[in-house]
């Protein structure tokens, strides 16, 4: 077979809202905090990768670095989304988003999540670890039980895999589980540098395949992204998680993360 290049993803233009947003490449969202975008070369990292599965790959890094400068300068919380479209030549676009949309209540409150029915078929059209632009399947899983925060998604043996935009964690008898990414998972910024945190707080930690049953008999559970940063999660299914919100574990590593966010 010949050997083929990956095709070169060329700058275009800046753009508000994410009208030309399509389903045919890959996206990154970046959370803005005192006018910086946080944790960039991650983001950058996982989006290369995600391009590579993909079939193309990202150019003139420093010109996509200044243009998320210029999107995220002047805002003091908020998001910023660079996305690398397929369509015609590949090409690159940013977009900007003032404000975080998850509320500071639900720090202490917790999150009420609901589990879609339907299985997940995360790894059979595409890895998981790839962060593709087509989420159909969330827009579907929300269509099936509509919530204001996220819902949880299962596998096709029936475990657990993430929600439809965050990881999730729990903790039973002081040790710290959450879904590998092998069963279907994103490899999210936060869900790393949480695992990063744990291992330096001295919490154990273990990455396996979890079923609904453990997660509802945890001491305490919570989802992260990047935009949410941890947000403990109260019930799951109508059952209660654990008797306090935020748990230790989950207070702990928060501070943790809050401190490395800090930094930048």
């Amino acid at each position: 077979m010949p050997n083929r290049s990956p095709k070169r993803a060329n700058w275009s233009r800046l753009s508000d809202p994410p009208d030309l947003f399509d389903a045919s490449g890959a996206f990154e969202t970046c959370r803005v905090s005192g006018g910086r975008v946080l944790f960039l070369e991650e983001h950058l990292q996982r989006l290369r990768a995600s391009l590579q599965t993909l079939g193309f790959s990202l150019s003139r890094e420093n010109e996509t670095r200044a243009a998320l400068a210029r999107a995220a300068r002047g805002m003091k919380q908020g998001s910023v989304r660079i996305a690398v479209r397929r369509c015609g030549k590949p090409r690159l676009i940013v977009h900007r988003r003032p404000g975080i949309s998850y509320a500071d209540g639900l720090r202490s409150t917790g999150v009420v999540l609901t589990t879609v029915p339907t299985r997940w078929p995360a790894g059979d059209r595409m890895p998981a670890q790839a962060k593709g632009s087509e989420r159909l399947s969330g827009i579907l899983a929300r269509l099936e039980a509509p919530d204001p925060v996220d819902l949880l998604r299962l596998g096709p043996d029936g475990t657990l895999t993430e929600g439809t935009v965050s990881n999730l964690f729990f903790v039973k008898r002081g040790i710290l589980y959450t879904p590998p990414t092998w069963a279907g998972v994103l490899e999210g910024v936060t869900r790393h540098r949480v695992l990063e945190a744990a291992r330096d707080l001295g919490i154990p930690g273990q990455e396996i395949p979890v079923s609904r049953h453990e997660l509802f008999n945890a001491e305490e559970a919570f989802l992260t992204n990047v935009l949410m940063g941890i947000l403990p999660i109260r019930s799951v299914d109508g059952r209660r998680i654990g008797t306090r919100v935020p748990g230790p574990v989950t207070r702990r590593l928060t501070q943790a993360i809050l401190k490395e966010r800090s930094k930048g």
